[in-house]
């Protein structure tokens, strides 16, 4: 499917010329609810990087909380960083800018999850893993949003609709 290309005036609104929104992604066929497409692909996401998180755990049970945490964090963020970007999102350009939004909405996730598991894991001795576990879940809520208001976030071109159709993203390119 061909998108169409739409000039911006120049104002402050003007996003980053060469970043373009494509069509739904393919797991949007099936879902059709860019929200739900985007928390699945969030979920299995977490699931692997808290898998590989308690796998660096138990094989090395010596090493800070924030070393196990940042190797899971940084495979799992190159990962789902593809993934988004091809079958939720599905935009194109600037996949350097794309990824610096990304990582930094993730390193905000990031940060936190780090000062909250070293104070309760390593200082207030509460058991490593159930409390990563916990930690994971404002982890979600903080990158969700992130990422679907700044990370894949395209503004709207001069003939876009006002609001798009239920979890439908505008289709929204620059000149």
């Amino acid at each position: 499917m061909r998108t169409r290309m739409v000039s911006s005036s120049t104002t402050g609104d003007e996003p980053v010329r060469g970043i373009h929104a494509g069509p739904p992604g393919p797991l949007m066929k099936i879902v059709r609810d860019q929200r739900v497409a985007f928390l699945l692909v969030g979920g299995a996401n977490t699931a692997f990087s808290t898998g590989l998180f308690i796998v660096l755990a138990l094989a090395f049970e010596q090493a800070p909380s924030f070393i196990l945490l940042s190797v899971s964090w940084f495979v799992s963020l190159v990962a789902v960083f593809f993934v988004y970007r091809k079958l939720v999102f599905r935009v194109s350009g600037h996949v350097w800018l794309d990824l610096g939004r990304f990582a930094l909405v993730n390193l905000t996730s990031l940060l936190v999850n780090v000062v909250l598991l070293s104070f309760f894991a390593d200082f207030l001795n509460f058991p490593r893993i159930p409390t990563q576990l916990v930690i994971t879940a404002l982890s979600v809520i903080i990158s969700y949003f992130g990422h679907r208001h700044f990370s894949f976030r395209r503004k709207a071109s001069a003939g876009s609709p006002a609001k798009p159709a239920a979890g439908i993203p505008r289709e929204e390119e620059t000149a």
